[in-house]
């Protein structure tokens, strides 16, 4: 079974490549995630039981280097050239502050369980998630679009040649160009 062409890596990478950008965004995450809570509160502000607004302020400033640094990535043409901005950086947010605490504090059993049993109503949830993402995402955005605009045509089209996989390029680069 092959891997869908919109999560593919970029071209001319090691399987190691690969991994040391899930290492790298991971490191990010949480070093964002403990470093911002130790700074701004303390250490034991991450616990289950605290209050959210410091878990909340720690998980902005670890999605800010998580998609810093798949951003940095993209760029350099590591990762995945959807993974890097979306799926990747996704995950990480997800799994890394969760398990921090998990090792951290030990299971919260019966949040997981309240959180599980009424997933469907929850606004905290979705003020988690949107802490999570949506600062990511933005800085991403602009991290990029920094990047991109320092870039003639020939650049770009130098780069996507260099980082892009033929069958890549002609699914999503060739194809959006024929539109225009």
């Amino acid at each position: 079974m092959e891997v869908p062409l919109g999560l593919a890596p970029f071209a001319d990478q090691s399987p190691r490549d690969h991994a040391l950008v899930l290492a790298a965004g991971a490191l990010a995450c949480l070093v964002g995630y403990v470093g911002s809570a130790v700074l701004f509160f303390e250490f034991g502000a991450l616990d289950h039981g605290g209050p959210a607004a410091p878990r909340q302020v720690a998980s902005v400033f670890a999605s800010l280097a998580c998609w810093g640094v798949y951003a940095a990535a993209f760029v350099r043409g590591r990762g995945g050239p959807v993974t890097d901005v979306l799926a990747y950086p996704i995950a990480t947010v997800a799994i890394v502050p969760f398990t921090t605490r998990w090792v951290a504090f030990g299971p919260a059993w019966t949040t997981l369980r309240d959180r599980l049993g009424s997933f469907l109503f929850r606004p905290d949830l979705l003020v988690n998630a949107v802490a999570l993402v949506v600062p990511g995402v933005a800085f991403c955005g602009c991290l990029l679009t920094l990047w991109a605009s320092r870039l003639d045509e020939t650049e770009v089209r130098e780069w996507q040649q260099r980082t892009l996989s033929a069958e890549f390029r002609e699914a999503f680069v060739e194809r959006t160009d024929l539109e225009e």
